[in-house]
């Protein structure tokens, strides 16, 4: 008994100390990004205002609970009932589980899990309404067949395994259930329909029923929750931002992996002699394929590289040009190059008007100088 209560002790306090440091750490949260956004912007203003007002009611009933824990410990009257009664803000400690999933965001993959099982949902409640409806049809029939066999019998078979299994309508969609989640051994079931009348066509039936629902609805069910979740991952705006950052930074590493392998001289700059020099090496080649960067020849691709055109590429150069060509054109690109082609067309529509101009001047500038006799000869007009 003695080493019973001890353990009880050092369980409690262990717990107490816990809940102590978990009061502390989210106060100093609430704290600071109350300091940090102020009152009126932690409560009504931002958007996450919900969260914000679970936060405070998670830390205030922390440290109301650790006050109620003192008091029950210093109070001589220790089974007073109304004391007791406030215990009932322990309701705070449910409140904390769903704090959880906020602070799930901060893993990359808990909230990919939790923001799939979310997004199946919607499917799981059709996929189930599926199944119900079709264990329910089959129930129909099967619950039906045995209650006619079991009336010709005189209902004499209470016990046997055909009434236990399809007795009744909720029986059979049970048996039916079970036979196709592994709950029992569906031929055992089928033995018990074998036993009726016209026993093989239900046993058929039956068998039917279960090689359906296994390679095909479950399949099917399968199929669409993978198909929702794989959606409802692609949704997930941060997780997806995240992604994108967390790739680009790993190519950027590759590119500035890549850089110093040219840069053999480590001066961090690379002219064309050592691009031309390094070009044909498998992993550079293999570098600029995975890419999806194609260039003819290393003067091409190393005029795409050069940004400001001095005839040296710096790492900074080389890794953020290397990001820009990384895959195929994309819209954006398309975009911008169908933009500076009409800016062209426009501007050269602008010359030839301006040429003509100029020529119909000079034209009229001829015949002025032919009227007033500065030329003895007359001079064909200038032709565009």
């Amino acid at each position: 008994m003695q080493a019973a209560s001890e353990n009880i002790f050092v369980e409690d306090t262990f717990f107490l100390a816990l809940n102590v440091v978990y009061a502390v750490l989210f106060t100093m949260e609430v704290m600071l990004r109350l300091l940090g956004s102020g009152c009126s912007m932690f409560i009504w203003s931002s958007h996450d205002w919900a969260w914000n007002c679970l936060d405070l009611f998670v830390v205030v009933s922390s440290w109301v609970e650790l006050l109620l824990h003192s008091l029950e410990g210093n109070s001589s009257i220790s089974g007073n009932r109304n004391l007791r009664m406030l215990r009932l803000l322990r309701f705070g400690r449910l409140v904390r589980v769903v704090r959880v999933v906020r602070v799930a965001r901060l893993f990359r993959s808990l909230r990919t899990l939790i923001n799939s099982l979310v997004g199946t949902l919607k499917s799981l409640f059709w996929s189930l309404l599926l199944l119900a409806l079709i264990m329910y049809m089959f129930g129909i029939m099967f619950t039906d067949a045995v209650l006619d066999h079991r009336n010709s019998l005189g209902f004499t078979d209470a016990g046997s395994d055909l009434s236990l299994r399809f007795g009744s309508l909720y029986l059979s969609i049970e048996t039916l259930f079970r036979a196709i989640s592994n709950g029992l051994t569906w031929g055992e079931a089928a033995d018990a329909l074998a036993r009726m009348d016209h026993g093989m066509f239900w046993c058929s039936l039956f068998h039917f029923y279960v090689a359906f629902c296994s390679f095909a609805v479950l399949n099917v069910m399968t199929g669409t929750f993978c198909n929702a979740a794989i959606k409802a991952a692609e949704r997930d705006h941060d997780m997806l931002v995240l992604s994108l950052v967390q790739t680009r930074q790993e190519l950027r590493e590759q590119v500035a992996t890549l850089f110093h392998k040219i840069d053999q001289r480590g001066v961090g700059q690379v002219t064309i002699d050592d691009f031309e020099q390094h070009f044909s090496d498998d992993v550079v080649i293999a570098f600029f394929e995975s890419l999806e960067i194609g260039a003819m020849d290393a003067w091409t691709l190393f005029l795409s590289l050069d940004v400001d055109g001095d005839h040296t590429i710096s790492v900074d150069e080389f890794t953020e040009r290397c990001l820009q060509l990384h895959g195929p054109a994309r819209s954006a690109d398309i975009f911008a190059l169908r933009q500076n082609t009409d800016k062209l067309a426009d501007y050269l529509i602008k010359v030839e008007g301006r040429q003509l101009q100029l020529h119909q001047r000079f034209n009229e500038l001829l015949r002025t100088m032919s009227s007033v006799g500065y030329l003895t000869e007359p001079v064909k007009e200038a032709e565009l």
